[in-house]
């Protein structure tokens, strides 16, 4: 396999989780209930989460803040969708790799490593699937990064 049909993959891949993010995301800004309903949620992940660093940050400092933190995850993921998604695209269909479309689309795998990272330790116990999908995205966002900054060496 070639290498740049190898990225092309990666870029599909990626691509992929950046649509994930879009779906979730237009499903908690167009729902409107996620911002309101964020702190019950959090309360649940919060009783019987098994690290006790992450049972006391939401306990002390998401629930209390869950509308701030609501805000922020709903366009968090908005955001990094849009970021990958856009540059993922012309990354594949520009002759040119773009430093503006390499940053982009780091700071679009930085914030959904950083979204999933806290989302597997705050939900991740709750299911193998959750726990599963949110590992998954954090090693193709990780491999993301690593291909992007791959890219700005370039």
């Amino acid at each position: 396999m070639t290498k740049n049909l190898s990225n092309k993959y990666l870029l599909f891949i990626l691509g992929v989780v950046g649509f994930i993010y879009l779906k979730s995301s237009w499903g908690k800004i167009m729902g409107g209930e996620f911002v309101n309903n964020l702190g019950g949620t959090l309360g649940k992940f919060a009783a019987k989460n098994p690290y006790p660093w992450m049972q006391n940050f939401l306990q002390n400092v998401a629930i209390p803040n869950s509308n701030i933190f609501g805000l922020l995850t709903m366009w968090g993921e908005f955001l990094s969708a849009l970021a990958i998604l856009v540059s993922v695209f012309c990354l594949v269909f520009s002759s040119q790799k773009s430093k503006l479309f390499i940053l982009l689309l780091l700071a679009g795998c930085f914030v959904g490593l950083f979204l999933n990272l806290i989302f597997y330790f705050a939900a991740g116990w709750t299911s193998s699937s959750t726990e599963s999908l949110n590992l998954l995205m954090f090693v193709i966002e990780l491999a993301g990064l690593v291909y992007g900054l791959k890219l700005l060496k370039e």
